[in-house]
């Protein structure tokens, strides 16, 4: 089985049961933060395969972390050409991706979808498949019409309001996609993305989509 840690904003730990383990958005930085992360640098980091980056804004991609996790780990990186270009470790540890592709690496399927954030240079999102569940991750977007055809039993989804979805966007998001669980993620970091995991919550009263909301640092197993 699989499990999920939870950093805080849009940072997660995977960790399969074969052992391999990706990171997704690490942002450990503590600076400028209303919540902080549950991570205190990534010095802890010991072993890691992948690093999935959504886009190279500063609060889902932080250059000094990632190198640090890939040099000491020798972890992929799997992330558009935006964030690689701006990334200095050994080549063949980049993949560069865009959306609509499609592969597998160290033992995970793995999809890269689309994104609306227009204030990045190319955002996307990730699906990553294994041992029968299908984990989303959006990264920052705004709710849109190509997401009824993405198909997934966990949504990790934005909620912040402010250049990606609101509670309410995110609600019919997953409604849309048909999910299982949703979990609402980049929220409440700071002022400007304030909003009440309670709320998405309720939000979901009478559907079928079950809402999980995450306390940052607690690890959670997934379920198909």
């Amino acid at each position: 089985m699989a499990r999920l840690r939870y950093f805080g904003h849009s940072s997660f730990q995977v960790t399969y049961g074969d052992g391999t383990i990706a990171f997704i958005d690490p942002y450990f930085s503590q600076e400028g933060r209303d919540n902080p992360s549950a991570a205190k640098g990534a010095g802890w980091v010991k072993k890691c395969d992948l690093i999935f980056i959504t886009h190279e804004h500063h609060d889902h991609f932080e250059p000094e972390t990632v190198t640090e996790i890939a040099e000491r780990t020798w972890a992929s990186v799997i992330a558009p050409k935006p964030v690689l270009r701006d990334l200095r470790i050994p080549e063949k540890l980049k993949v560069e991706v865009q959306a609509g592709d499609s592969f597998q690496l160290k033992s995970l399927s793995i999809e890269v979808v689309k994104a609306i954030h227009p204030q990045s240079q190319y955002p996307v999102g990730y699906i990553l498949e294994k041992d029968g569940i299908r984990l989303y991750h959006a990264g920052d977007t705004y709710e849109h019409a190509g997401m009824v055809d993405i198909k997934c039993d966990w949504a990790l989804l934005p909620i912040g309001g402010s250049y990606t979805m609101d509670i309410q966007g995110a609600e019919k998001a997953a409604k849309e996609m048909r999910a299982k669980y949703a979990v609402p993620i980049h929220y409440s970091t700071w002022g400007k993305i304030s909003q009440s995991p309670r709320e998405f919550a309720e939000s979901f009263k009478g559907s079928k989509v079950k809402p999980v909301i995450m306390k940052f640092g607690v690890e959670i197993e997934l379920t198909p």
